[in-house]
């Protein structure tokens, strides 16, 4: 009996050793991404969710999640902010957190990445890919939130300009009254403008920009010249080339003129070139010795000099003369 009693035991106890794994590994049995299911939490007024995998995806499986804002108005429902994250075999968990606009609002969590930029609809467009609804794949709460009590009242405006070199520019503004940050889509990039802000977009070259805003309106611009109207930019004047009127002779090298150039009528410069009148060198003239000393550098001194010695030598030729007539008389 004894012996039953303790063979019964090491039975029991083995069998919960080997037990044990068995369970744990049927858990942690990795799944696809199209059987997997998920957990989640949803703070739609906080703009938050959070989803995990209740078994973790197979190695190169992946399944994406979305969560996005709108302001809600009258009109419809327009994009305010958007988040996503991507759960894989080694991230089981991901977490999405948005803006969310300080008026009537709207805030759903999705399976996917199908989020839509524009609402018209009163319902949920979202059906089965809701978190949390019936058909979807996620336990916990609807993640669709409905809320705030004033009206959204963005008050979003673009303006386009030209520039002559071909390029434009969109201005993107939310004026100061705007109760909410205003929301522009280009191309499926997001731009949100606090009330009295602005900033700029470039256009591309040789086509068109359009920009949907939140007050559902599309705006769309392209270059057009401008209401100033274009001239080609100037090009730099090159330096005009010195000329000689006719009849005239350029100066001699280190030529200085003693008196100040007359000044001659303006002539009409050639095309591409500014209209300074050319420089002008007044032709040499004949100069008196005195001149022609000073212009030589040689002083009054020597100029005395020199006229003294010639008349010496122009007195000793007249007496040289007289003294020879006076051999040949009788």
């Amino acid at each position: 009996m004894r012996r039953s009693g303790i063979l019964f035991a090491a039975v029991a106890t083995l069998a919960g050793v080997l037990g044990a794994p068995l369970t744990a590994t049927a858990a942690d049995t990795c799944v696809s991404a199209a059987s997997a299911t998920y957990r989640h939490t949803f703070d739609g007024a906080s703009g938050k969710a959070t989803i995990s995998a209740v078994r973790p995806l197979c190695a190169g499986q992946s399944q994406s999640f979305g969560l996005i804002s709108y302001t809600d108005g009258d009109s419809g429902q327009f994009r305010y902010a958007t988040d996503s994250a991507t759960l894989t075999a080694k991230s089981r968990t991901v977490r999405l957190d948005v803006v969310v606009p300080p008026c009537r609002t709207r805030v759903t969590a999705i399976t996917g990445t199908g989020l839509l930029d524009e609402v018209t609809s009163d319902d949920n467009p979202y059906g089965a890919a809701t978190l949390g609804v019936s058909g979807s794949r996620s336990t916990g709460a609807p993640a669709h939130y409905r809320g705030g009590s004033s009206d959204c009242s963005p008050e979003p405006t673009v303006t386009f300009t030209s520039a002559c070199d071909g390029s434009y520019r969109a201005t993107l503004t939310n004026a100061p009254g705007a109760n909410v940050s205003a929301a522009f889509l280009t191309g499926g990039r997001l731009t949100r403008l606090a009330p009295g802000r602005s900033t700029t977009l470039r256009g591309p070259r040789d086509g068109s920009l359009t920009i949907r805003v939140s007050t559902f309106t599309t705006y769309v611009g392209s270059w057009r010249p401008p209401a100033a109207g274009c001239t080609s930019a100037p090009a730099p004047n090159p330096v005009a080339p010195t000329t000689n009127t006719p009849g005239t002779q350029p100066p001699p090298a280190g030529f200085a003129p003693s008196a100040p150039a007359p000044t001659l009528p303006a002539t009409t410069a050639a095309p591409g070139v500014d209209n300074a009148p050319a420089r002008y060198y007044p032709p040499p003239t004949t100069a008196t010795p005195q001149a022609q000393a000073a212009r030589s550098g040689m002083s009054l001194g020597s100029m005395l000099a020199v006229s003294f010695g010639l008349l010496l030598i122009g007195g000793g030729g007249y007496f040289l003369v007289r003294v020879l007539r006076s051999f040949r008389e009788p």
